[in-house]
């Protein structure tokens, strides 16, 4: 109960009094993050919030509370923050209920006509967002301020090659034509247009509220970076692992709604797509390694075969695209992905 509980600090229980809720409201788990947060939701008859507590009131804390209340003071797709205690690190906001676009999908069955237009709907609250980019970044200099250029791509390959290739796949030496394959990669990324990207648009951050309306949560890594990078995150995250003839079908879907992309044919825009995912997937692998091994949730370890999967499949488009363009680098990634 609200009133006996230690998790909710003094300032959110005095808030919650002021705005209707009673000592007698339910506290339940809502679910955690990779990093560390926790959610909790209160209730109380048909009024219900939900709890954000995080370790500390670090970076992250301060810029999911500063980007949030920005997005959602330009009606971007966010929850509404009621208020924050920054001495406790903890943010109250509103309920958008208990599924997840990941909840819609199982992977391996095929997707109801319903989750396609889920899917569709998404795309285009994720063209809305980056429709924002020029009034955001107006808005919030600070926002266009955090580029994800070269040093944050680089970081992302070194990271996945620390946390996968020498971790999981024990690889020893890390061969030249490699390190300069995954700078080349990160070259070509830093060139794609310019967006305001969330940076982690995965299934399990994009919420459907029961009215089947989007949201984003998770979004204190927005920043401005490449306009193909969060359709990478959407369409191959291993969490849901999308048949390869959908994600074919849901970059084009993108393409035609996402006005900027007039300025680039169509085998332009695939290849800075395919580019955007090796670099997303990589990522995603080297999280799950360090999630399951350095911060011992075990949850994630079951998503690193899917993963590797996934890495797979866009290696083999890339190798197609690209005429065989970084063949050695290739085949050397498609050796340890399949032992």
């Amino acid at each position: 109960m609200l009133r006996t509980t230690k998790i909710v600090s003094p300032f959110i229980k005095e808030y919650l009094a002021s705005h209707g809720y009673s000592d007698e409201s339910c506290v339940e788990p809502a679910g955690a993050a990779g990093s560390g947060r926790l959610y909790y939701r209160i209730k109380e008859r048909k009024r219900s919030c939900i709890l954000q507590v995080n370790e500390t009131a670090n970076q992250d804390f301060e810029n999911f509370v500063s980007f949030g209340k920005f997005f959602f003071s330009i009606d971007l797709p966010v929850p509404r923050i009621y208020t924050v205690d920054e001495s406790a690190a903890q943010v109250l906001m509103e309920d958008l209920g208990k599924r997840s676009l990941f909840d819609y999908t199982l992977p391996g069955e095929p997707l109801s006509g319903n989750v396609r237009i889920l899917y569709q709907d998404v795309i285009k609250s994720l063209v809305t967002f980056q429709e924002s980019s020029a009034s955001a970044f107006m808005a919030r200099p600070d926002l266009g301020a955090r580029k994800f250029d070269y040093a944050a791509l680089k970081w992302e390959t070194d990271y996945f090659t620390t946390n996968y290739l020498k971790r999981l796949a024990n690889v020893t030496e890390i061969p030249e034509f490699l390190k300069d394959f995954f700078s080349t990669l990160a070259c070509s990324v830093d060139t794609h247009q310019k967006v305001l990207m969330h940076r982690d648009f995965q299934s399990q951050n994009i919420m459907i509220r029961p009215n089947s309306e989007i949201v984003f949560v998770d979004f204190q890594g927005a920043r401005r970076g490449s306009m193909y990078y969060d359709l990478a995150s959407l369409l191959w995250d291993p969490y849901t692992s999308l048949p390869l003839h959908l994600v074919f079908d849901f970059f084009e879907y993108w393409r035609t709604e996402y006005e900027e992309n007039k300025h680039f044919s169509k085998e332009e825009a695939w290849i800075s797509f395919l580019e955007a995912s090796l670099q997303r997937v990589m990522q995603a692998l080297g999280a799950y390694g360090f999630l399951s091994r350095d911060k011992k949730l075990d949850s994630f370890e079951r998503f690193i075969e899917p993963g590797k999967a996934r890495l797979l499949e866009i290696l083999k488009l890339y190798k197609e695209a690209t005429s065989g363009l970084h063949q050695e680098a290739i085949l050397f990634l498609e050796k340890n992905l399949k032992s």
